[in-house]
């Protein structure tokens, strides 16, 4: 892979960006690297770049949020990877990080047993919710913004009031550990999984259990639900990449993925599913023919986190390796999912 650095932008390498299309005949996976590289050094922190365990991107598609185990939060401008701020820290690692839908704050979880909610116009800590005595792991907000869901490493699904940081309710799941939540587009249903390998399905509306899926063999680390809502993506240690339909529960499908342990997923257009994987790849899949279509490559860690922003089709990865990389990325009519850019800006 030829790389050189952008100075000037905080260790930022900007990559050329394959071409791929899924037309029935195609069966040759390309290989894809990535529109912009995030890469920091210790130079430039003052500390060792953070295993990234947590990307996220804003409303507007502009800033890109990560975190890891350096217990930090930072943000970073979409259009050339440089950094604009370190927003504060927690005293722990921190697990995951999602923006509310509503107003634009950002939440963080973390393994010191709190979650904190962020102003970005302030760059201040609005307010700072305990989990008790277990560690936060997975954010989900409601699309209206007042509701945020968070799981962790006990049973309990917590549900906080965003506006005043009150908990409002929890949820016992009958498992050890929550390690993935999903809430659905219309907000109606919040999924959860974890170690026993099992998908609960709950209302939002009066928070009772609405199914139970046996889906996989051993922990399940990601969940998401596609932009339409009909259908539920999941994926672990197993390593199968799995879907389900959301009206009954049933599978629809298990995907070939035998790589590599599952630790992310995101849908990056209606019919296209990315999986980060242990394997350091990111595997991109058309949930319509069940074919792999592209392979993201680049990282050389685990890939632990991915985000879509759907208006500006980029997807966001983050990985082991310390580096958080962007993937431009269109779908449509003819299913392409990327675009190939001129050859002067491929070199920048």
């Amino acid at each position: 892979m030829n790389r050189r650095s952008f100075l000037g932008h905080g260790g930022l390498a900007l990559l050329g960006l394959g071409y791929w299309s899924t037309t029935a005949a195609a069966q040759t996976v390309s290989e894809v690297q990535a529109k912009l590289v995030i890469n920091a050094t210790r130079q430039q922190l003052g500390v060792d770049p953070p295993v990234l365990t947590a990307v996220t991107l804003s409303r507007d598609g502009q800033t890109i949020a990560t975190a890891g185990d350096d217990h930090s939060v930072r943000l970073w401008k979409a259009s050339d990877g440089s950094m604009l701020r370190l927003l504060g820290s927690h005293n722990d690692w921190i697990r995951d990080l999602e923006f509310n839908p509503a107003d634009g704050t950002l939440a963080s979880a973390s393994a010191d047993r709190t979650v904190k909610i962020w102003n970005l116009e302030t760059n201040q800590e609005v307010r700072s919710m305990s989990t008790g005595e277990h560690p936060a792991f997975c954010l989900a907000f409601h699309p209206e913004g007042k509701i945020l869901c968070v799981g962790g490493f006990d049973s309990q699904i917590r549900m906080f009031d965003t506006g005043e940081g009150k908990l409002l309710r929890e949820l016992a799941t009958g498992d050890s550990e929550v390690r993935a939540l999903a809430m659905s587009p219309d907000g109606k249903l919040l999924a959860s999984a974890g170690r026993d390998g099992k998908i609960r399905v709950w209302s939002m509306g009066d928070n009772s259990k609405v199914r139970e899926i046996e889906a996989h063999r051993q922990r399940i680390r990601a969940l998401v639900f596609s932009p339409d809502g009909r259908q539920l993506a999941s994926g672990g240690d197993d390593r199968r990449l799995r879907l389900w339909t959301v009206a009954d529960g049933k599978e629809a499908a298990t995907l070939a993925n035998r790589s590599g342990k599952i630790h992310s997923l995101a849908f990056c257009g209606d019919h296209e599913l990315a999986c980060g994987t242990s394997d350091n790849a990111i595997r991109v899949w058309d949930t319509q023919t069940k074919l792999e279509i592209a392979r993201l490559v680049g990282h050389t860690g685990s890939v632990s986190c991915l985000d879509h922003h759907a208006e500006s089709g980029t997807l966001i990865s983050g990985s082991f390796d310390t580096s958080a990389r962007l993937w431009k990325l269109q779908t449509g009519a003819k299913n392409d999912v990327a675009q190939q850019p001129p050859a002067d800006k491929a070199s920048k």
